[in-house]
């Protein structure tokens, strides 16, 4: 009921959706580029955990890149951030990642949808859900 309606909503945005041990896990790729013998690629994960006795609905959502092959880049860097604590999503956060990750790659994914998308699913089945972003 509640986990068929919940794949239902990933299954739309045309990813990979598996169940993994208690978990429902929502993977695409939105970007490719390859460089010489190199291949990079932009991801998105969500995974999905349901809490059948709180009826709560919890949303993890990661945006990383991965690699392989040679590696013609040198060097590695990092983003410091701050945030203020509210209740509800960090939209900003994955907004600017995503951001940075523009500079890379040309892509268009609306990661709110995807959320919104999995709050309309748990609130019909009377569920609240908790968004939380990952680094």
């Amino acid at each position: 009921m509640l986990r068929e309606a919940l794949i239902e909503a990933l299954t739309s945005f045309g990813g990979e959706v598996r169940e993994e041990g208690g978990t429902i896990a929502f993977t695409k790729v939105l970007a490719e580029r390859r460089v010489f013998l190199a291949r990079r690629r932009l991801v998105y994960r969500a995974v999905v955990r349901v809490d059948e006795g709180k009826r709560e609905v919890h949303v993890r959502e990661t945006l990383t890149e991965t690699g392989s092959g040679l590696a013609l880049e040198s060097g590695a860097g990092f983003k410091a951030e701050s945030y203020r604590t509210r209740p509800g999503a960090r939209e900003g956060t994955i907004a600017e990642q995503a951001e940075l990750f523009g500079k890379k790659y040309s892509y268009t994914f609306d990661f709110a949808a995807v959320r919104a998308a999995l709050e309309v699913a748990a609130r019909n089945h009377g569920c609240t859900v908790h968004p939380r972003f990952s680094l």
